[in-house]
């Protein structure tokens, strides 16, 4: 693992050379994605950023010249440091055989038979289990009050549990944090809700009294501001207010909010709820890269009716219905041991017009859904055999999809 790392690193460092020698402009975007990426210390970043900013202000050859050589040294010297991390790390684990908090998911909150009543509504959650892993990313899905949030709230400290534990091991013993010290718990949680409250002033002094707040002031304050503006994008709207940002660059506030101080638990309620496609995918890529992170990984806990979505980016799924767990696995296993493949698709015709077109056909049930039909057939049932029997049919479909392996299976 550690050999295959350094292999990537080596590459990386190569490749960029050569970039930064033949177009140093792209060459310094990607150096700065580099530093953010395998540097040791947000002072590399911060010199990546200023050399990327020297580099496009620079007004003669001469000058951009020696400002690439100096991107080149600066991307040899965190190659450098993050191999000889590596190379550190396979030592320690040759004397301790303890492997790295990246490659063995550790467990950062583990929940185990959490029941919460709400006398008022009579809602209930029982006996929830589950663990969250950093590194991974865990979606959550479910219809709309059926718990998602209460747990979300729950794990992140702001809503008590009836009976059941909540703990946090990785937070415990990384950071010798007691089981009960809740207050120094949450300093390690960012919790997004899905309904964000207004702020005021601009979002770069937002940034800075978020880290003054969690103790970080002076010369990194500055850097760890202006690391994480570049690292979501907010160059062009660090100094908007609330009312000059769109849904999609408020959001990305809060997460710049909630990261800068760097905590290890992400949890965020909903967050593709008001966004479009474009900015959507812009988030979720985010979240991917930020439970990736070779520094700073994450364990990140998302919830969203935009299955699909959720289901490509995360590592596990949990599925809620009426306040108790149904499905609690790896994405990969959605699907496995079924009895029958399914199929959902769209068509002008009606119920009537699709059976009667489907005559001779081996399915075990057809059903409308009120959006979409959805097609039940045998295991051997193909994908690409509905798709062809559609066609020798003559239905016309505007929308198909096989959720066999999906949680849309498990609301419908």
């Amino acid at each position: 693992m550690h050999k295959d790392r350094i292999d990537i690193i080596d590459n990386r460092v190569h490749d960029l050379s050569v970039l930064l020698k033949e177009d140093a402009t792209q060459g310094a975007a990607e150096l700065v994605e580099f530093a953010m990426e395998y540097a040791a210390d947000n002072q590399l970043v911060h010199s990546a950023l200023l050399l990327k900013l020297n580099h496009s202000r620079a007004d003669n050859a001469l000058r951009q010249g020696q400002l690439a050589n100096e991107m080149v040294a600066l991307t040899e010297k965190i190659g450098r440091d993050a191999v000889s991390d590596l190379e550190t790390d396979v030592m320690h684990v040759k004397k301790t055989t303890i492997v790295p908090v990246e490659e063995r998911g550790e467990i950062v909150c583990l929940v185990n038979n959490v029941n919460k009543t709400f006398h008022r509504s009579g809602f209930k959650m029982q006996g929830i289990n589950t663990a969250f892993r950093l590194g991974e990313i865990t979606g959550v899905v479910g219809e709309n009050g059926n718990g998602k949030t209460t747990l979300f709230r729950m794990i992140s400290g702001e809503l008590a549990a009836d009976s059941g534990t909540i703990a946090y091991p990785y937070l415990q013993r990384q950071f010798g944090i007691m089981a009960n010290d809740w207050a120094e718990i949450k300093q390690r949680i960012a919790f997004i809700p899905q309904h964000l409250d207004k702020w005021y002033g601009s979002v770069r002094d937002n940034l800075h009294y978020e880290l003054a707040l969690h103790g970080i002031k002076g010369k990194m304050n500055e850097e760890e501001v202006e690391y994480i503006i570049y690292r979501l994008g907010l160059e062009e709207h660090q100094n908007k207010k609330w009312s000059q940002l769109s849904g999609g660059y408020r959001l990305r506030f809060a997460l710049a909010r909630a990261l800068v101080w760097k905590p290890v638990f992400l949890v965020i309620d909903e967050p593709l709820a008001n966004l479009d496609i474009k900015a959507q995918l812009v988030i979720l890529n985010d979240l991917r890269d930020l439970a990736n992170s070779y520094r700073y990984p994450l364990s990140v806990v998302v919830s969203s009716q935009h299955l699909h979505e959720i289901e490509h980016v995360s590592d596990n799924i949990i599925f809620m219905k009426q306040g108790e767990v149904v499905f609690n696995g790896k994405t990969d296993d959605l699907g496995e041991g079924r009895e029958e493949n399914t199929f959902e698709f769209a068509t002008e015709l009606t119920l009537e017009e699709v059976e009667r077109s489907l005559g001779g056909f081996e399915y075990y049930q057809l059903e409308h859904t009120g959006l979409a039909y959805v097609i039940h057939t045998p295991l051997h049932i193909t994908q690409m055999e509905v798709m062809q029997k559609f066609i020798a049919a003559d239905i016309e479909v505007s929308y198909f999809r096989d959720i066999s392996k999906s949680t849309k299976k498990l609301f419908v």
